[in-house]
């Protein structure tokens, strides 16, 4: 073997173990496709459960704090998410909280403004089994993520 090659070879190996500490992100994925498929899916059952309690209010112009009196066919305890309702004074919060470390929790916000409900969806920054902050609403009607969480597209 000559110097050369076996330089090359101790640079790549120095590379190979080196590069992944320096910038881990880059080495592996945040998130593997199945992880995002979960999340993905804990979003969109709590999209839905926002969308049958502005349903639930117009037929009986309350909210109701049972998932299964919204009929979607949510399980409250899921392998990867437990699914739970917390109702207020003209405000109803969704929430879909990890039972994993590794996925992200999720709360869905439904507010009575006047005689209308606005919804919002919000991420826990952080990865666990946290239970995310309700969204809150301002003097002026304006709803927004509560702390450590972020607004989310529906």
């Amino acid at each position: 073997m000559t110097y050369s090659s076996r330089n090359q070879q101790i640079k790549f190996a120095l590379a190979t173990l080196i590069l992944p500490v320096l910038f881990p992100t880059a080495a592996h994925p945040q998130l593997s496709p199945t992880l995002k498929t979960q999340e993905s899916a804990a979003k969109q059952y709590v999209v839905e459960m926002n969308k049958a309690q502005q349903d639930y209010y117009r037929n009986n112009t309350g909210f109701t704090s049972s998932v299964s009196n919204l009929a979607l066919g949510i399980k409250s305890d899921a392998a990867n998410y437990k699914y739970s309702i917390d109702t207020a004074n003209k405000a109803v919060f969704n929430y879909a909280v990890s039972n994993q470390a590794n996925l992200k929790s999720f709360v869905g916000g439904v507010f009575l403004i006047g005689n209308k409900t606005q919804t919002i969806l919000c991420l826990n920054v952080a990865s666990g089994k946290i239970k995310p902050a309700k969204p809150t609403m301002d003097t002026k009607g304006v709803i927004s993520c509560g702390a450590n969480t972020a607004k989310v597209a529906q």
